[in-house]
């Protein structure tokens, strides 16, 4: 899920411009109802840039080649609906600069929703690895019955789960998250 993470957070931060991480102090934390709409929005873009990124390691007869269009067209019937909550954690995670944040903030959605498709795209064309596609291709496979909703809460689940400071440590991961979830209430 660190791909997931990684995703949304290198998105927020591009689509904030040069908002310098190192200089950022850190960033409010979402809910995981909004951790839920951004991954409802990305989950798309998500899906479609593994399948075109693991075509050339995957059997034209497999799922992503057979099924993976359609499951994609699906998951995208629901990303309209969780954009404006996703805009508002994009910006949450932004960092504190302030004039930066009013700029990303006052453009429009035609302006910023292909921006931030683009850095999802290209960041999960980065992050997946050859040896990884088959069990990626297996994994949308096991998810494919779900409603789109079940699997965006799902995804929150697992992100929330893997975001406790001693699971984090249990797994080798920095104790810091890259992608700041409240504390439930």
């Amino acid at each position: 899920m660190s791909l997931v993470r990684n995703i949304f957070w290198g998105a927020a931060l591009a689509s904030l411009g040069s908002a310098d991480l190192a200089a950022a102090q850190a960033p409010a934390c979402l809910s995981e109802r909004e951790v839920t709409s951004l991954v409802t929005y990305a989950l798309p873009m998500v899906m479609n840039s593994a399948m075109k990124t693991c075509s050339p390691q995957l059997s034209p007869q497999g799922y992503f080649a057979t099924q993976g269009p359609g499951l994609v067209q699906r998951y995208s019937a629901r990303k309209s609906a969780a954009w404006p909550e996703a805009r508002a954690a994009l910006l949450k995670l932004g960092g504190n600069d302030a004039k930066m944040k009013d700029i990303v903030a006052n453009l429009s959605d035609e302006a910023l929703q292909p921006f931030a498709e683009g850095i999802i795209s290209a960041m999960v064309t980065r992050g997946i690895r050859p040896d990884q596609c088959k069990a990626i291709e297996r994994g949308v496979r096991l998810l494919s019955p779900l409603p789109p909703e079940n699997t965006a809460e799902l995804v929150t689940f697992v992100l929330v789960l893997a975001d406790k400071p001693k699971l984090r440590g249990a797994v080798g991961a920095s104790p810091k998250s890259d992608l700041p979830i409240c504390p439930a209430a």
